[in-house]
């Protein structure tokens, strides 16, 4: 497994530099002028000039993407054109109010979709099964930014027992509709993804052999069942929870959460190059990481997985 780990951190640095080369030149394919958007609508050419030659925007396209690489060996992200702070500063500080709305909605997700999915694949073709099933599909189908609202109607304006957004002191009472509106459909998924395994591994011949000596049924399904049929969702688990690292920016701007979401939409609209190259690259290390530990989870839930096939093969 250390082998394995090790040569999946070494591919992190060619996909990295892929990542910061194609984000360097969409960015500046759009349309837009930096500099403009920092000066506003009263400006001077002596201005303009100067700022250009400040951020190394007067040179070749080459010689910038030079710069940019050169900082980023650096591990410097650069300065924002709009706060004059530096990135990973602006990045360091609002990482943890994402980490800490991902990890709500995921625990969200999994109790809930786990539990449904579970549940549905034991009462296979009941009432239960097609109520839970047809709940999924209205949760995928259901925009994120729809659900938001109809939470903040209901329970903020209506009820007045939830805030409609913001951070506040940061008690859980902020956080509530936002990682449910961000759980939404990934509780689904995984709420499918739970059933279909389940119901694959509920066949198997080993639980059939545990129902006939005499095993409780809850027993059979959730001890010896769910860990067999964990495989496939701790991939769709894994994923999402990648996302929700990388900036819930939908959620995060419905309400006005400080999280990384917000900021990367705020420097896309400001065209905050640095910023929005900064957080780019931040996410992809982020899911990257994610999909690492991923993948390491599958031999912790089933040690017949061998993770590297040098080893497997000796």
């Amino acid at each position: 497994m250390l082998k394995y780990t090790v040569k999946r951190l070494l591919f992190f640095v060619p996909i990295l530099l892929g990542v910061a080369t194609v984000t360097f030149f969409l960015i500046y394919v759009l349309p837009g002028d930096p500099v403009l958007s920092m000066v506003g609508e009263r400006y001077d050419q002596e201005t303009i000039d100067q700022l250009r030659a400040e951020m190394h925007l007067d040179r070749p396209i080459w010689v910038q993407y030079g710069h940019f690489i050169a900082a980023l060996a650096r591990l410097d992200l650069g300065t924002s054109y709009v706060t004059g702070e530096p990135v990973w500063d602006s990045v360091r500080e609002r990482f943890p109010y994402t980490f800490r709305l991902a990890l709500a909605a995921m625990l969200i997700s999994v109790l809930i979709g786990v539990g449904v999915g579970v549940v549905a694949a034991w009462k296979w073709r009941t009432p239960f099964d097609y109520l839970a099933m047809g709940g999924t599909v209205v949760g995928i189908s259901m925009p994120v930014f729809w659900l938001g609202v109809l939470l903040i109607y209901f329970f903020s304006m209506k009820l007045h027992v939830l805030p409609a957004s913001g951070y506040g002191d940061g008690s859980i009472r902020y956080m509530v509709l936002p990682a449910f509106t961000l759980a939404q459909a990934s509780s689904a998924y995984v709420a499918r993804m739970t059933r279909s395994s389940m119901l694959d591994v509920i066949r198997e011949q080993y639980i059939q052999t545990a129902r006939a000596k005499g095993v409780s049924e809850v027993k059979t399904i959730f001890g010896h069942g769910l860990r067999n049929a964990l495989l496939p969702v701790i991939t769709v688990v894994g994923t999402d929870f990648g996302s929700f690292l990388s900036g819930a920016v939908l959620t995060e701007s419905i309400f006005a959460w400080p999280g990384l979401g917000r900021f990367t939409l705020d420097a896309i609209l400001k065209r905050d190059i640095p910023a929005i190259q900064g957080a780019v690259l931040f996410m992809a290390a982020l899911f990257m990481t994610v999909n690492l530990v991923v993948d390491l989870a599958y031999a912790w839930v089933d040690p017949r997985i061998k993770l590297d096939r040098d080893e497997e093969a000796g």
